[in-house]
Parts: structure tokens; C-alpha cells; sequence
């Protein structure tokens, strides 16, 4: 029964409910007033089995976890989805040679490195050359081949 109906009942006066309130709180007392005079005579370990058992006592009122969490529509999924800002995908799409084929630039080509290609790759934003372990590879136009 909804504490709304509740509060509607005992406001109407339904002697029954009255009754049962009142032996519930009773009965509840007791158990509390019995605890507490026994508290001194516990060890340890029977008070903290005791805090274990009242936990899973609240747990259990409270239902399985599984059914308080929040559900999400694919509505609030796709709002959320929209709400946030589009970051960069930062994966591998090739080779550096390829890269430099399919851009041309060499700042868009760097838009498009991977981590690792990052880390050994540089660009020298001023004449648009690509270095690898300093050695040139790409000079702005043209990429460079070691070809004897």
C-alpha cells in the first residue's frame, strides 16, 4: 500500500490500519530495545555479523541492482550522442607514402597520422617538409625515395 493511502486512511480514521501501524512499531521496538540490552554481552565478531545481516536486510528492500539502474531509450541515446562534440578519429589509414598521395598538403597529411606515426614522423610547418629520425622524406612537392 502507497504511503499517499496510507496517510489518506489514517486521516479517515480505518482503526485497523491505526492498529497494525502501531503493533508494527512495537514489534520493531522491542527487536531494538532487545538488541541494545545485548550489545555489552556480544563479541566482535557477533556485532559485526550483526552490521552484515542489517545490510543485506537493506539491500533486499531495496530490490536487485539490476532493476535501479537507469534505462536508456535509443531516444536518449542518440540525443546524447548529438550533444557531444565530434573529436578526431586518430586511427591508422596507411602508409605515409599513401597518406601523401591521396592529400597532397603536409598539414593534412599530419590530420591523418596515427599515434605511432605521430611519434615518428615531423613536420616543419614553415617549408612543409616531412622528416623521419631527421632524415628527409617528403620535401613539400615531391616524395623522396633512397634509390641508389
Amino acid at each position: 500500500m502507497s504511503d499517499s493511502l496510507k496517510d489518506i486512511m489514517r486521516k479517515a480514521g480505518n482503526k485497523d490500519l491505526n492498529d497494525d501501524e502501531r503493533a508494527r512499531f512495537h514489534e520493531k521496538a522491542d527487536e531494538l530495545a532487545e538488541y541494545y540490552d545485548n550489545v555489552e554481552q556480544k563479541t566482535e565478531l557477533e556485532k559485526r555479523h550483526d552490521r552484515f545481516r542489517q545490510r543485506q536486510e537493506y539491500a533486499s528492500r531495496l530490490g536487485p541492482a539490476a532493476e535501479r539502474l537507469p534505462i536508456i531509450t535509443k531516444e536518449e541515446r542518440e540525443k546524447r550522442q548529438k550533444n557531444r562534440p565530434v573529436r578526431r578519429q586518430i586511427q591508422f589509414e596507411g602508409p605515409i607514402e599513401k597518406l601523401i598521395e591521396k592529400y597532397k598538403d603536409p598539414k593534412e597529411v599530419f590530420n591523418h597520422l596515427s599515434h605511432g606515426q605521430l611519434m615518428k614522423y615531423e613536420l616543419d610547418a614553415e617549408t612543409g617538409c616531412i622528416y623521419e629520425k631527421g632524415k628527409l622524406i617528403f620535401d613539400g612537392e615531391k616524395l623522396i625515395t633512397d634509390t641508389p
